[in-house]
């Protein structure tokens, strides 16, 4: 077996990484997304400096892309890292935050108005606010619901000082690290020594 594919399975080990995506692909994934929030976020102060009279509209356009769609994006791959249906979770909890911030953007710069039409739907503050909390609670029990089935570290609070709800803590999979987080993995057995060989003269006598 070479490196590459050793390295891969030991990313992708129980005992060590309870997600179904590596470690390394996890970090890859939340690196690009990090730099596109960091690059549209940029654009959108260019389009504020540059002025126009359709700078206002297009800077809440791309601080909504900047700020919506990688946390959607997040959520998708966050969901399939813990579950095979976790994407579920993901598009829901995604649905909800991007709808959320529609309100949140509007409100700060005012480009939409009650009863207008935004392509086939139309706009109100009041159901779109109330539609996109729904789905980040119907998205977040899905999540738990993944994360339970998946048997991955949750807690509430935060792994530094949270309380631990994970399937595998209760069940006791963790022995002295219980809260923690950590993933124990099974102890090594330790190699039997050879027996000694007498030698040759001796055996004769």
């Amino acid at each position: 077996m070479s490196k590459q594919q050793s390295g891969s399975k030991e990313h992708r080990d129980p005992t060590t990484n309870p997600y179904r995506m590596s470690r390394r692909r996890i970090t890859t994934w939340t690196g690009a997304l990090i730099a596109s929030v960091v690059l549209l976020v940029v654009v959108a102060i260019v389009l504020a400096a540059i002025g126009g009279d359709s700078a206002e509209s297009w800077v809440a356009i791309v601080l909504f892309v900047a700020f919506g769609v990688p946390v959607a994006a997040a959520a998708v791959l966050g969901g399939l890292a813990i579950a095979s249906w976790g994407w579920v979770a993901g598009t829901v909890f995604g649905v909800g935050w991007l709808t959320l911030l529609v309100v949140v953007v509007n409100n700060g710069f005012h480009l939409l108005f009650d009863d207008q039409a935004v392509g086939p739907v139309i706009y109100d503050e009041a159901i779109w606010q109330a539609s996109g909390v729904g789905g980040l609670v119907v998205g977040g029990v899905l999540f738990f619901v993944a994360g339970w089935q998946g048997d991955v570290p949750m807690w509430i609070g935060g792994p530094a000082g949270g309380i631990d709800v994970s399937r595998r803590r209760l069940r006791g999979r963790e022995g002295d690290s219980v809260g923690s987080g950590a993933v124990v993995p099974p102890p090594k057995r330790k190699p039997r020594p050879k027996p000694k060989r007498r030698p040759k003269q001796q055996r004769r006598r």
